[in-house]
Parts: C-alpha cells; structure tokens; sequence
C-alpha cells in the first residue's frame, strides 16, 4: 500500500470524530458533516437499526453507499455472540476508497479489514446516486443464487436469463455507467463460481467499455487481473498490471509445466521448494492411490492455520499427513503466490499446492476450508468439515483408520 494511503487512514483513526467532506458550490467552501462513529462499535442487528434510526444520514458513513449497495452490505453482516463474525466488503471496494471504508468499518471496530482492501483510488462519481438502475435487481437475484447449494449451475441459469443478453456492443453502449459495472460484475461472480471461458471473455467485454467511458477504478483492474491469472493468462495480466499500477500487486508467477497433462486430468500447481522464484509448477495429481488425504485448504482461512497447527503439534499426524496427505488450495489462489509461499515455509511437513481447475477436485462441490476427504482408490471413505476451537484430531484419526492408515 503507497505510504500517503497509510498516513490518511492513520490520521482518520487519530481524530476525535471522523469528518465528511462535502463541496458546497454555491460557496465555494468545503463544509464538514461530522461523522457519528459510536464509542462502542455496533455487536447485533439491533444496535446496528439504532443507529441508522437515530443518526441523520448526513453523519453517516452508510449513508456513502447507493441504497442498494448499503442493503446489500448490511444483509451480508454476520454476528456472533461477541460481535461481527463476517461480512461482504464487495459494495465496499467499488463504491468506497479506502479512506472512506475504514470509516465506515469503524462502526463495526472492523477498520484494519480497509488497510489492504481493492477499494476505489477516487471517489465514487455523485451523479451515481442519481441514476436510476436496470440491471441491479437482477444483480440482486444473482447474489442469491450464489448462496445456494450448487452455487456454480445456479449462478449460471441466472446469468444466462439475466445477463447474457446484454453482453452485446449495442446493449453495453445503451446501458448507463452504474449497470456497465454491475453487468462487469455479474461477469465475474459467474467467472469465479465456474471459471468458464465465456465469462472471463464478457468481463473483458464490460472492462473495456468501462474503460471507453473513463470509470476504470482499482477493483475493476484488480478483479480482471485475477481472473486473467486464475485462466492462466499471465502475459495479458502482466500488461494489466503496467496499464494500472493502481492494482497493487507483485508481477504473477511464471507457469510452467514439464509433462504432458491431458484436458481435465487432475493437476496442481505447485510453488518450486528450496527457491525465492516467482514460478509455479504443474504436475499430475493422482487421486486413486491406496490411500490418501486431500485436504482442502486457504492461505486466509485461519481455521486451515489452526487445523495445521494442531497437526504438526502431534508427531504421529504430522509424519502421516506428510506421507500420505496433499493440501490444496483453491484455483482462485494462483494470486496468492507470496501467501501460499509463505505457507510452505511453516508448515514445510503440510505444504500446499494450487488447484489448476475444478477438474483437480472432481469430488469437492464447494470450496469450504478446511474439508478433510480420507480417500481410498479414490473413494470418499470418510469426510471431516471444520474445525472448532477445540480442533477436530479425534475425527481426524477416525477417518485414517477408516482407510487404514492408523490402528
């Protein structure tokens, strides 16, 4: 992050009340609303209505969103009994800067998830507030098809009604600048549930329309950046990356792979040992041998931390998930190269490779981590979910025993 970025979210965190800034042009002055930030961030629903029953939109930072960004933030709040426990900052990065996040995060005493939030590098145009939308119930729908079982097939069926027919020239050039974004948008939630082709092809599509029409901020960079190296197109990410330094990012791996792999066989990447390049290798992942865990697993999980730990903590886990067992992240974390490195450094007896596509995994229908499958000639034996405070070693070594690998 650009030193000046962290000096203004430092000096946000130092005032006493947040302030707002907003262009008076019938004065020529800039006024200041001062910003209701409670003394105690917001633990429930109920605290969080309170506050948006008593606090004048003016004073606060959700009143930044556009209505429907500000529904769909506040219907992504998770809380537990001490808390916030979740939330999806996507409204976030595209319609906030970082500034203006970590503001708003300060409600929730959530602020540090803004240090290194995708977020906008300018403010969000104010005619947006002002422009009625097509496209976003729609977009709505799609969100919702997102959290259901088979994310990937529902996501798809809402596109194709949805979406797909305004992925044309002549549609993108009648849609307004707020439904380009969200048809680009749309684009990627599809890519990134089924990494298909057509999707990735659609947000280039959306990208440079955008782009014609000058709203090319960071996120929209940054989330076609990924899903370029998540297709393993790393030339076109590389220039990306020059076209938009804004995106923040270290150059990609070289990808490279020295056997043949047919189209579908299951493969992984994996980060080259023993060395500081920036390469990741292909191989052949073999999921029919005798006996074997795969064990899914995420740099940002700190649940697959905790799982790890707990492993290596015991001698007799730890030689046996050395032996038979591979940890393998989603392919989404090809862009998360320094992460993943950094994995295998701590946990050199757990190391973690990347899956290439969907097809690594044919029986995994959704990325949850950590997800332990104990599998013998490739069969699901046994399937062990999470992992709780007090850890998971008991079903752990429920499950080796299950394919013989513990008495």
């Amino acid at each position: 992050m650009p030193h000046t970025t962290i000096v203004r979210l430092l000096f946000l965190l130092a005032l006493p009340l947040a302030t707002l800034a907003a262009q008076a042009p019938d004065t020529g002055v800039t006024r200041h609303a001062t910003l209701a930030i409670p003394a105690r961030p917001i633990t429930s629903r109920a605290e969080l209505d309170a506050y948006r029953r008593d606090t004048p939109p003016a004073n606060s930072p959700l009143s930044w969103l556009t209505p429907g960004a500000q529904h769909r933030f506040i219907d992504s709040l998770v809380y537990r009994e001490h808390g916030l426990g979740g939330m999806d900052l996507s409204e976030l990065r595209y319609e906030l800067t970082r500034e203006q996040a970590y503001a708003l995060l300060q409600l929730f005493g959530a602020q540090s998830f803004a240090l290194d939030l995708d977020a906008r590098s300018t403010p969000r145009p104010a005619m947006d507030d002002q422009v009625a939308s097509t496209l976003e119930p729609a977009y709505d729908q799609l969100l919702a098809a997102a959290g259901n079982a088979g994310p990937g097939q529902a996501i798809s069926r809402s596109y194709t009604v949805e979406f797909a027919p305004a992925q044309t020239d002549a549609r993108r050039h009648a849609l307004g600048d707020r439904d380009v974004e969200l048809l680009f948008r749309a684009a990627t939630l599809a890519f990134h549930a089924t990494s298909q082709p057509d999707y990735l092809a659609d947000m280039r599509s959306d990208f440079a329309e955008l782009q014609r029409r000058h709203r090319i901020d960071r996120p929209h960079a940054s989330d076609l950046h990924d899903a370029l190296l998540i297709s393993h197109r790393t030339d076109e990410a590389r220039a990306l990356l020059v076209a938009h330094p804004s995106i923040e990012r270290s150059p990609p791996p070289l990808m490279r792979s020295f056997n043949r792999i047919r189209n579908g066989q299951p493969s992984l990447w994996i980060v080259t040992p023993g060395t500081r390049k920036r390469e990741l290798i292909r191989f052949r992942f073999n999921i029919r041998v005798p006996a074997q865990v795969i064990v899914l697993a995420s740099t940002d999980c700190h649940f697959s931390a905790n799982a790890a730990r707990d492993i290596e903590a015991d001698p007799l886990l730890r030689d046996l998930f050395r032996e038979y067992a591979q940890w393998v992240a989603p392919p989404s974390e090809v862009t998360a190269f320094d992460a993943v490195r950094d994995w295998n450094q701590a946990h050199p007896a757990l190391r973690l490779g990347i899956a290439y596509d969907n097809a690594a995994l044919p029986m995994v229908e959704r990325f949850e981590t950590p997800t332990f499958y104990f599998l013998d000639h490739g069969t699901v034996i046994d399937t062990v979910v999470g992992w709780p405070p007090a850890g998971n070693l008991d079903a752990i070594r429920r499950g080796l025993r299950r394919i013989n690998l513990m008495r």
